[in-house]
């Protein structure tokens, strides 16, 4: 099933576009702001996942752990997704995402819906930015967050083992691997039996930049899917948390 199939199916209606209600467009475009501006019932609730203790790594071989999850990363899937979006001093925002991922092609499209089924946004992307094809108009005047979401898409799904020149530094519980990237650092902590991803985050001269973490993976057709992703942007000041329904494996 496709981008469009799984968008019909995500929601029990698909709300008509704004374009085609004719005389109800200026009522339309109030009632989309109800809708997208209702918050998530409880607000922040801190940690959204807990993570199971990590095993103590006994002599663990840190190339063959980096090759061990680079098989099991997956090139190509399409995925349900409930995303949340908290910001300070705002309540949490939820919408329904529909993702699709071409790590090969180096590209992914996300398509935001409100709770009934109405297209919020449209984001496409590739390893050189983030376009956005589509934005309800209250959001288009927040167009630089809504590339900012779709750059940390990008570090989310893009990216996921380290280079073969990275630094690496064993602990306890984890294996770190670091490396420069654009006059700062990327790291990446592995840990987990087997070995997993469970954090990515870029360091920059004023510290993180932006941080993502990984939860409770899951095996489907010989590849390991992440139910639950929590990215922090600390250059917009928001998190973005991905909590996955269903997928498909392509």
């Amino acid at each position: 099933m496709g981008v469009e199939g799984r968008l019909a199916h995500a929601t029990p209606t698909l709300t008509l576009p704004l374009s085609t209600r004719g005389g109800e467009k200026s009522g339309m475009k109030i009632h989309w702001t109800i809708l997208l501006l209702l918050p998530l019932i409880g607000g922040c609730a801190g940690e959204p996942f807990v993570r199971e203790p990590l095993p103590v790594l006994h002599h663990p071989d840190p190339k063959a752990l980096r090759n061990a999850f680079a098989r099991t990363v997956t090139d190509r899937f399409i995925s349900d997704d409930t995303v949340i979006i908290q910001a300070p001093f705002r309540n949490d925002l939820a919408v329904l995402g529909v993702l699709r991922v071409d790590r090969v092609a180096g590209t992914f499209e996300l398509v935001g819906l409100n709770h009934l089924g109405v297209k919020l946004f449209d984001l496409n992307g590739d390893r050189q930015g983030t376009t956005v094809r589509f934005a309800i108009p209250p959001l288009m005047n927040l167009h630089q967050v809504l590339v900012a979401i779709g750059d940390d898409i990008r570090r989310m799904y893009f990216d996921l083992v380290p280079g073969g020149r990275a630094e690496v530094q064993i602990e306890r519980r984890d294996v770190k691997f670091t490396q420069k990237e654009n006059g700062g650092r990327l790291v990446y902590v592995f840990g987990g039996q087997p070995g997993v991803l469970l954090e990515k985050r870029s360091i920059g001269f004023f510290g993180a930049v932006w941080r993502v973490r990984y939860y409770r993976y899951e095996s489907q057709e010989a590849s390991l899917y992440p139910a639950g992703i929590v990215m922090d942007n600390n250059q917009f000041h928001y998190r973005i948390i991905v909590k996955n329904r269903d997928r498909e494996i392509q």
